[in-house]
């Protein structure tokens, strides 16, 4: 992988209406996420997922499970979410992936792949039902496989990469 996913997150907010479950994270030194692969928090509170190695991946998850519904068969609740984030080329000509906000059934995505699988799913997994994953893709490269509108869009994923609804594409700002 030739990026740096810079989780450059000063905001990270989530509402769950209808619970009650509310968390700001302005910055990360404080915060008790629970990190795996390449992900840390620097000194200055910034949370980085990924350094300039090839073809890793990190996550960070909220270290409490947050509740959606009341009952198996109750109404999800809605939410919603608030961050900031860069992702920087280490070499200006060539993207990364992007990057995934989650929503899991537990923390953690074992077995997945860096890439194109965005650390979410690996060729196995991805598309199962089985998965109870949603996820709103932010990805800057074209993956035809997963039916890419173009390199730069917004991806509505539930249970696979190939989104349910590709919603807009967005300009990326080069640094």
């Amino acid at each position: 992988m030739f990026f740096k996913i810079l989780a450059l997150v000063s905001l990270l907010a989530v509402s769950a209406y209808g619970q009650g479950t509310s968390f700001v994270y302005n910055g990360f030194t404080l915060g008790k996420l629970s990190l795996d692969g390449m992900a840390w928090v620097t000194h200055d509170g910034l949370l980085k997922l990924t350094n300039d190695s090839r073809m890793e991946k990190g996550h960070a998850f909220h270290p409490d499970p947050v509740q959606f519904k009341n009952s198996p068969n109750g109404s999800v609740f809605s939410f919603s979410t608030t961050f900031v984030f860069a992702i920087r080329a280490q070499y200006p000509t060539l993207s990364g992936h992007g990057i995934v906000f989650v929503v899991a059934p537990r923390r953690g995505l074992p077995g997945s792949l860096p890439g194109q699988y965005l650390g979410m799913f690996n060729e196995t997994n991805n598309g199962n039902s089985t998965n109870h994953v949603f996820g709103v893709e932010l990805d800057t490269l074209l993956s035809s496989e997963f039916r890419d509108i173009n390199d730069n869009h917004v991806g509505i994923d539930l249970n696979g990469l190939t989104s349910a609804n590709k919603t807009c594409t967005y300009k990326v700002n080069k640094w």
